[in-house]
């Protein structure tokens, strides 16, 4: 063999494993970059799967918080409704006519005599007369009510809140799940 035979078949033979060294690097080069074309695309469903999962999360959030919100704002304007019929009944009972009220006040004072001993009483200027003429007793001082009186004993220790502010506030606190029954039905 000569040394040009020798020559090629050794550059021959190296070619030939160049080839196949090139060729299996090609190869694992190839399967190393679908393995992390692979990865890459699990990866991006995983963070896209979260992600859609925080919006979703995100969005039941900003709804309830917008249906509370909206709630409040519902409740804030029932409260509102309510708050206006009361009103307008203490406007009502500011023009009660006096015999109306005659009856009413001997009533209340019925009740208060059940809790204190009166001698004195305090009432807004309007009822003044009227409730000195029902009770023959002292008229103490005026206060600021619709109608109605404060029955007071002796010394001042014990009170009974007849006024029709106290009635009102307390008939509102009994009834109010009625009343916005009835109101918003």
């Amino acid at each position: 063999m000569s040394l040009e035979n020798v020559i090629k078949e050794v550059n021959a033979s190296a070619e030939s494993k160049a080839n196949k060294i090139i060729q299996e690097g090609k190869t694992t080069a190839n399967q190393t970059i679908q393995k992390t074309k692979g990865k890459i695309q699990a990866s991006q469903q995983k963070t896209i799967q979260k992600t859609n999962e925080i919006l979703v999360s995100m969005e039941r959030t900003e709804i309830a918080s917008l249906k509370l919100a909206l709630k409040k704002q519902q409740l804030n304007a029932k409260k509102e409704v309510i708050d206006s019929l009361f009103k307008e009944a203490e406007k009502e009972l500011q023009k009660i006519p006096v015999d109306q009220k005659e009856k009413i006040l001997k009533k209340l004072f019925l009740n208060a005599k059940k809790e204190v001993e009166g001698k004195q009483f305090y009432c807004n200027p309007k009822d003044k007369t009227l409730i000195s003429k029902l009770s023959k007793l002292k008229f103490k001082e005026s206060i600021d009510c619709i109608g109605g009186f404060v029955l007071e004993n002796s010394d001042g220790s014990i009170r009974s809140d007849q006024t029709f502010d106290l009635i009102l506030e307390k008939v509102k606190e009994k009834n109010i799940s009625d009343i916005s029954g009835r109101v918003f039905k």
